[in-house]
Parts: structure tokens; sequence; C-alpha cells
């Protein structure tokens, strides 16, 4: 995309993100926790402005604009904008699309027309290549790419509190029905920038989504598989990516989202990792942006999703019926994935990422067979501990005892296998099964 370009999208990406914003940009909804369901489950954000199409901003430089204001017209009165000249043409030569509009509402049926309404203003005359015309429950466009369509009812509504052509660019569908039984239209700007649809349900209204989120939508099943928007797109409150929240086909409430940003695209979080990921503080807290969707484990029991954390190291949620789901963050989170995560000898997370009485180090517990931790601190770095060793440990104390922490993972030796620590190490030997203690020295 070259510079001219990049800018055009950039402003009327911010215009309509800016429309989105009319409800509050600061508090977000606090999800109610549910169980997860079979498909993906996972946690989300909501908060403050409205979302802008990806494509429009280099990565850390959110764009900026103030919100727009739409045109407020009395209730039932559709705004409209001044007429434009009319371009003219030789004698005897009918100006680009004259006439369209009324054969479309001419060739509609009685039922059609009931719906639409009858003709509410005069037709509109843009210029070569835009004409519209208000009805009493709809508007007809006309382009030369489109031919005639026309935005109607709740989503016509919608279309015109949102900026109407002005700032969604003219719809490039008529009204749809949605793989979940809403409906839905799409609309393009009118530089081919930025496309868009207005979704409505019964169950939540309508609601704008944007660009790669929209994509992203209708990848994952639309309403029928993955929900109905529960919001307008909107920017995350560091500017540096765009969201919408949804509500699952058998929830009660926003239960998952979309978040894009520009280094990751378009990932999905559902369920209960979507919670355990609001409760880390959403896209602000630790663990950063989603850069997967909700994926399955190996075993197939859990899911989880991957997300980019501090920017050095890598974060996660993982989650199975039996454990919930619990993050994995920095250090600690690389190491697991150099274990195979759930897949690995750890086996799933059964706490978060905690701290050490002494607040020196930092710790996860795992399921692995016969229990399995994770134990960091800056000295001594990121390492395992598991089975009968790590049950030694706990015996002695765990990091509080004359041990210490771990300084390396789980090891062969010739007797069996060994872990060693700051001020010692624990065996277990082969032959006799025994795990005993041997300090240094």
């Amino acid at each position: 995309m070259n510079v001219k370009r990049l800018v055009a999208a950039v402003a009327a990406t911010a215009a309509i993100i800016g429309l989105a914003t009319a409800a509050p940009a600061v508090a977000q909804t606090e999800p109610t926790t549910s169980a997860p369901s079979t498909s993906a489950e996972i946690p989300s954000e909501p908060t403050t402005s409205a979302p802008v199409d990806p494509t429009t901003s280099a990565p850390g430089e959110p764009t900026t604009s103030a919100p727009v204001e739409p045109t407020t017209s009395a209730p039932g009165e559709p705004t409209a904008s001044a007429p434009a000249e009319p371009t003219t043409s030789a004698p005897g030569e009918a100006d680009p699309g004259e006439g369209a509009i009324q054969q479309r509402y001419e060739s509609m049926s009685a039922e059609e027309k009931a719906q639409v309404g009858a003709p509410a203003g005069q037709e509109v005359v843009e210029d070569e290549g835009l004409r519209w015309q208000d009805f009493q429950n709809a508007r007809f466009y006309w382009t030369p790419d489109t031919d005639v369509t026309v935005v109607r009812g709740m989503i016509y509504l919608g279309f015109l509190e949102r900026g109407g052509h002005d700032k969604l660019g003219v719809p490039i569908t008529d009204e749809l029905a949605s793989s979940g039984g809403g409906r839905y239209s799409d609309f393009l700007t009118r530089d081919g920038v930025i496309h868009s649809a207005i979704y409505w349900s019964t169950r939540t209204g309508g609601h704008l989504v944007t660009g790669p989120i929209l994509e992203h939508f209708r990848e994952l099943g639309e309403d029928a598989r993955f929900g109905y928007p529960a919001t307008d797109t909107r920017l995350t409150p560091d500017g540096f990516g765009a969201y919408n929240h949804f509500l699952t086909p058998n929830a009660q409430h926003e239960n998952a989202s979309i978040y894009w940003t520009q280094p990751s695209g378009a990932n999905a979080v559902q369920g209960a990792i979507r919670e355990k990921w609001a409760a880390t503080g959403w896209e602000r807290g630790p663990l950063g942006f989603p850069v997967t969707d909700e994926l399955s484990t190996p075993d197939g029991v859990g899911r989880y999703n991957r997300f980019n954390g501090d920017g050095r190291f890598p974060a996660g949620i993982v989650w199975s019926p039996q454990t919930g789901a619990h993050s994995v963050q920095g250090v600690i989170a690389q190491r697991y994935i150099e274990l195979s995560g759930p897949a690995g000898v750890l086996g799933y997370p059964t706490t978060d990422e905690l701290g050490t009485p002494d607040g020196r180090g930092r710790f996860n517990h795992f399921t692995g067979t016969g229990g399995a931790s994770i134990y960091w601190t800056p000295q001594t770095g990121a390492h395992e501990v598991y089975g009968g060793i790590r049950a030694r440990w706990s015996q002695l104390g765990w990091e509080r005892s004359y041990l210490g922490y771990p300084v390396t993972g789980e090891h062969d030796i010739p007797k069996g296998r060994a872990s060693d620590f700051e001020h010692g190490s624990i065996e277990w030997h082969r032959d006799s099964g025994a795990v005993v203690d041997i300090p240094k020295g």
C-alpha cells in the first residue's frame, strides 16, 4: 500500500471507529463465568472505542481521531445530506443510473414494497457514481459497480446511526440471512478500503463488524457456530488493536471475542479461557493479545490459546475439564512449551503462575505423573521438578528447605535420575526405588 493509500485508509478507519464509540470507553464488562463448551472455549475483554479496519495503521502506532457525531434527526426520519448537483450529459443521453432506483422499486412484489414503505424523499444524485433515495423503512442506493442495493429495517436505522454512506460506504449487498438466523448487510467505503457489515439478531440487536474481524467471524461460522455480535468493532484502550464481543448460540451473556492486531491478525477467545484472560486484565495484563484461536490439546481432552505475553516470552491459557483454565507466562511458559506443554511430562497446569513465600521466585504446579512443577528465580532460571524427586523436595520444605531452588531439570545419572538444587541434589535409584537427598560437598 503506498503512502497516499495508507493515509486514506487510516482516516477512513478512524472515522468509522470514532462512530462506534458512542458508548462509554473505559470500563470493561466483566464476563459471567460459564462452563466451557465442547468446541472452542476461551476468554476476552470489553473496552472503549469502536474498531478499526486492521489494514490501516503500522504496529504500535494507533490511529487516533475524535469520535464523529452521527447526524441527529427526528425518530423515523432518515438523515439526508444535501443533494449534489446532478451531472449533466449530452442532449438525448441519460445520466448514469437514471431511473434505476425507480425501476427496482417498481419491480418489487407488494410484500417487498410494504416492507420498504413509500418514497420519503426525492432521489439524490451525489455524483456520476452514486445515487440514493429514502423510503419510509429503507434507503435505495445505485452505483455503477453494485447497480441498485437496498438497506432496510433495523439495519437501515443502524446504518444511519453510524453515519450512513459518509462513514460506512454504500451497501454492496441487499439484506441477507445469516447462518444462525440473523440478518446482515455488507458495506464498502467508496475508496474500496474498508469492508464492514451490520449484523442484526433478536438476541443482540444490530452491531457493526469491520475488516479482518469480519473476515474471521465468517471463517468461524458466523452466528450459527461462533455467536452473535454483541458490540460494534472497537479499539482497545492502547489503540494497538481492535475487537468485537459475541454471544455464542447457547449462552446467556457475552462469552466470546475476536481480537485483532496488525502483527498477529484476528484471533478468537471464548468461554473459560476468555474468563481467565479477563481476570488477568485482558490485553493490558501480563498475557497480552491472543495470537491463536482456541486450539485442541494433542490428547483431545483440553483446549488452549497462546498469547504474545510481554513480547519477549510467550504466554498461554490451558483448560481441561479436570483442572479448569490456568495461565502460564514468561520463562516458565517458555520452559513448559519446550517440554511439549500438556502433551509432555508436566501435563496440565493446576495453578496460575504464583510467587514463592520468600518473594524471590515464581512457580506453576501441573498434573504431571506424581505431581509436577516449574520453579523460576532470576538467579537459577526456570526448571521442572516432578515425580518422586518432587515429592521428596516437598517433604523437605520445597525451596525453603536446605536444598533451595532447582538449578537443573531432571536428568539421567548412572543409578537412575536426579535433579540438582542450589545446595545439593535429589536422586532416584532405579534398582531400589529409593529417593535420597544429598547435600553439596
